[in-house]
């Protein structure tokens, strides 16, 4: 197994850098916020009644992150959209009346983006894109549509502070959610804190990621999280697939109270192998607080090894940004510990290429 304090074994696996762009996460969200203050949108755009974000991958995963932050009591609702079409798309009766169509794609390429893009357009429905460059952008500004850039190098999942960091200043100023500079100041302090106690030059033996990563490593991982946190699950989820090259699943709560728990039971060959990692904000609220325990009980009747990770104190964003920067450096030790390069995707390039044929 590859030794996570071998700087040379590192450099080595990791050629593109990534560590870099890992740690420059609290920077790059600094610098969109502040570079979105200059982004001016139509006021009408204050009385959509709904707001959809269409993505795919790590570009679709920011508009989880941002839902998180709008909290319970948004009266807007923010809806992510994976897929080619956007299902209920229909144009209001005045401008600003209806849906408020978001385009996210680092690339600019994405096929189900683009399709999505053309959908909405067809509708005439008001929509902003952010984009890296590529097709999209071109169609946008073509379009009379406003265009926010993500100027952040290496993968889109890696660009991802960037991504949410633009999407959640354009839903700040058009009314849906808020977040203040202070909220952002907070947020970025803390992220940089986790930074600086995981990053790759602290010894394995102080460094949570990485034990927790030579834990994962092998296994099959579960990751659970509900409320502020519904959408860092599938974050981390997505991030041990592709930055980790391993298996891991995620779940709601509450949702995994009327399925999942039921499997529990069966299968001790699996269950020896499975880690559960439940990520629960600082302020779950008392019915979801209480599913946290009854959950990490039943794991324990179960026999699977699991752990609760709690967001730091403060607001959403604060709690946000340190859990996305300590997720995404798990996926990068264990991708290592692999042996693979964690930047690489190319079971997924792959699969790109067989579809263009």
């Amino acid at each position: 197994m590859v030794e996570l304090d071998d700087q040379s074994v590192i450099t080595q696996l990791d050629s593109s850098g990534l560590r870099d762009r890992l740690r420059d996460l609290p920077e790059q969200c600094t610098l969109a916020w502040s570079e979105a203050k200059g982004s001016r949108f139509p006021v009408e755009w204050r009385g959509c009644t709904e707001v959809v974000i269409a993505g795919m991958g790590g570009s679709a995963i920011a508009g989880d992150l941002v839902a998180d932050l709008a909290g319970p009591d948004c009266k807007t609702p923010i809806r992510v959209v994976r897929d080619f079409t956007i299902p209920g798309l229909s144009a209001g009766r005045c401008p600003g009346a209806g849906p408020l169509v978001i385009v996210c794609s680092y690339s600019g390429e994405t096929e189900e983006t683009v399709s999505m893009f053309h959908r909405a357009q067809s509708a005439q429905l008001p929509m902003a894109a952010i984009v890296g460059g590529g097709t999209l952008e071109q169609k946008a500004k073509d379009a009379g549509i406003p265009v926010m850039k993500v100027n952040a190098p290496g993968e889109p999942r890696s660009a991802v502070g960037y991504n949410m960091m633009l999407l959640a200043a354009l839903l700040n100023q058009i009314g849906v959610i808020s977040i203040s500079d202070d909220d952002v100041a907070q947020a970025v302090t803390a992220a940089a804190e986790v930074v600086a106690s995981v990053d790759v030059d602290i010894p394995g033996n102080v460094n949570h990621a990485k034990s927790l990563a030579a834990e994962l490593f092998g296994g099959l991982t579960l990751v659970y999280g509900g409320g502020a946190f519904s959408g860092m699950a599938l974050r981390w989820k997505s991030q041990l697939n592709e930055n980790g090259k391993s298996w891991a699943y995620a779940e709601k709560l509450p949702e995994l109270f009327h399925n999942s728990v039921e499997s529990f039971p069966g299968g001790p060959e699996i269950r020896g192998r499975t880690t559960a990692l439940m990520l629960k904000p600082a302020q779950a609220g008392p019915e979801l607080d209480l599913r946290y325990t009854v959950l990490a009980e039943m794991l324990d009747q179960s026999g699977i090894t699991h752990h609760t990770l709690v967001g730091a104190g403060g607001g959403l964003l604060q709690q946000s940004l340190p859990m996305i920067v300590l997720g995404d450096y798990i996926s990068y030790y264990m991708g290592l510990l692999n042996g693979i390069n964690p930047s690489e995707t190319p079971i997924i390039n792959a699969s790109k290429a067989r579809m263009a044929q």
